[in-house]
C-alpha cells in the first residue's frame, strides 16, 4: 500500500542518542548521531 510522504516520516521512529540512547531532537542540516550532552565540545 502507498502512503503519502507525510504519513512516512511521521511513522519513523525518534532518532536515538548513540551513547546515552536518549531521543535527539533531530536538525534538518544535522547528521550526528550523538546529543549535545554526548558530543564533544569542538
Amino acid at each position: 500500500m502507498i502512503t503519502s510522504p507525510m504519513q512516512f516520516f511521521r511513522n519513523l521512529p525518534k532518532k536515538l542518542c548513540t551513547s546515552c540512547k536518549k531521543p535527539m531532537e533531530e536538525q534538518a542540516d544535522c547528521y550526528t548521531n550523538r546529543c549535545e550532552k554526548c558530543s564533544p565540545v569542538i
